[in-house]
């Protein structure tokens, strides 16, 4: 019996937002970019990414989120390692289809239920954070 795993693609960023490192999964699109800016490969990115990826590194935990760019919807995987590294895998959630105004309606329609899925979700995550258990009463 064979089994299939699949690997997310990855992605290495350096202190400076560098790309150093690209999974077997992005070998294709990023791997003529290693060594490059990651914002200088995609205009626009910057200011929406870049404060997730930030935050990843001040705090020292992973973080995830979702966001949508150049027609995709995708959750993001922010990895900090203790070198200044930043490891990013990611995972497609949707893509808009641009072929035909039907597709595109559709799959807009499909990627804002996804969003809106995933800003409830996060939603409920943070108020669930705050919660606290208060001892007594009666």
């Amino acid at each position: 019996m064979a089994v299939t795993v699949l690997k997310s693609p990855f992605v290495v960023l350096d202190e400076m937002d560098r790309i150093v490192g690209v999974g077997p999964g992005a070998e294709s699109q990023f791997g003529p970019l290693v060594g490059s800016l990651i914002w200088d490969c995609f205009p626009g990115s910057e200011p929406l990414f870049k404060p997730y990826y930030d935050a990843a590194r001040r705090s020292g935990a992973p973080l995830e989120f979702v966001q949508f760019y150049d027609g995709n919807v995708a959750r993001i995987h922010a990895v900090p390692q203790s070198n200044g590294q930043l490891d990013l895998h990611w995972e497609r959630l949707t893509h808009l289809d641009t072929m035909t105004l039907d597709g595109l309606v559709q799959t807009l329609d499909e990627s804002l239920e996804v969003l809106d899925e995933e800003h409830v979700s996060a939603r409920r995550s943070a108020l669930r954070q705050n919660l606290r258990l208060i001892e007594g009463g009666t």
